[in-house]
C-alpha cells in the first residue's frame, strides 16, 4: 500500500478500484443481493449501546477516540442547559462525551493517527474532507482513494460512495456499469445508502422489479424516504397492499429499534438551531 500522505496516480487509482470491487464481489458471492438489513445488527452508539442511525447526518463521529455516536448522546453529553435554551456552539468547544478527550486541535492529525490504526470512520471522514476541501485541498481523486481504503477495510458506505463516483464521472471515468457494481457490493455489506442509490439506477435502466425490491429493503430498514417511494409505488399499483403492510410493519420495527428520547430531544434541537439561522 502507497503512503496515504501520497496521492495515487490515476492508473494506480484504477487498478485498486478493480481490485477492491473484485476481492469484494468475491467475498459476498453467497450473500442475497436482497437480504434484508437486521437494524439489531447494525453497528451500535459505545454510549446508549442502542443502533446508530441510519442517516449519518444524526451521527458524530470523534476523532480523538475514532468512535461514531449519535447526536441524541452529543447532545446529552455535550451541551448545557443553557445551550439548550439556544446559545450557539462549536462542537469542538466541548468534551468528547465517550473518552472525555478535551477539545481536538487538529482534526486532521488526529484522523491520520487513526488512519495510521486502519481505523475505517477515519478514512470516511478524511474522504468527506477532501470531497468538500475542509482541513485539506481539495481533490475528488483524493476523496475517491480514502474510499478504497475504507473499502479495503470492509466498511459498506464506502462502496456507496465509490459507485456515486462512477455514476457522475467524479475523479474517474462515468461508467454507469461499474457504478451498479459498487452499489450491489454495498447492499450486499448492509449500506442502506447503496439499496436507495440501486432503486434509482434499476429504476433508470429499466429493471423496476429490481427497483422495487431495492426500495422495500431500504424502507423496510428504517429510511424514510425510500417509504415514501414505496407507498407512491403502491399508489400507482406497481405493489401490492400486503407487500406494503409488510414494509410499514418492517419500517416502524426498525425505526423503535433506533429510537430514544435522547435522540428524540436532539432533534428537536438541531431542527430549532436551523431554524434560527
Amino acid at each position: 500500500m502507497s503512503n496515504f500522505y501520497q496521492s495515487m496516480t490515476t492508473i494506480e487509482l484504477e487498478a485498486r478500484l478493480d481490485n477492491l470491487l473484485s476481492t469484494a464481489q468475491a467475498e459476498t458471492a453467497d450473500i442475497d443481493l436482497f437480504s434484508p438489513i437486521i437494524v439489531t445488527e447494525r453497528e451500535e452508539c459505545p454510549i446508549c449501546m442502542i443502533p446508530l442511525p441510519i442517516n449519518e447526518t444524526q451521527t458524530l463521529f470523534k476523532a480523538c477516540c475514532g468512535k461514531t455516536i449519535c447526536n441524541g448522546c452529543a447532545i446529552k453529553h455535550m451541551l448545557t442547559d443553557k445551550d439548550k435554551k439556544g446559545a450557539s456552539h462549536s462542537w469542538d468547544d466541548y468534551k468528547c462525551p465517550f473518552c472525555q478527550q478535551p477539545k481536538t486541535g487538529n482534526i486532521i492529525k488526529s484522523l491520520k493517527k487513526l488512519m495510521k490504526k486502519n481505523n475505517p470512520g477515519a478514512f470516511m471522514q478524511m474522504a468527506k474532507g477532501y470531497k468538500n476541501g475542509e482541513g485539506v485541498f481539495q481533490s475528488d481523486s483524493k476523496s475517491v482513494e480514502m474510499h478504497i481504503r475504507a473499502g479495503e477495510i470492509g466498511h459498506a458506505n464506502a462502496f456507496d460512495h465509490i459507485g456515486c463516483a462512477y455514476d457522475n464521472g467524479i475523479a474517474v471515468k462515468q461508467d454507469k456499469s461499474k457504478a451498479l457494481e459498487f452499489y450491489e457490493v454495498g447492499a450486499k455489506k448492509g449500506s442502506v445508502s447503496a439499496h436507495e442509490h440501486l432503486t434509482d439506477l434499476q429504476g433508470e435502466r429499466g429493471n423496476f422489479d429490481e427497483s422495487i425490491k431495492h426500495c422495500r429493503v431500504a424502507a423496510s430498514a428504517g429510511d424514510q424516504d425510500s417509504l415514501d417511494k414505496f407507498m407512491s409505488l403502491y399508489k400507482k399499483e406497481f405493489v401490492t397492499k400486503e407487500d406494503l403492510t409488510q414494509t410499514l410493519r418492517a419500517f416502524q420495527t426498525a425505526k423503535n429499534a433506533m429510537k430514544s428520547k435522547d435522540r428524540d430531544e436532539a432533534k428537536v434541537y438541531f431542527d430549532r438551531y436551523k431554524n434560527r439561522r
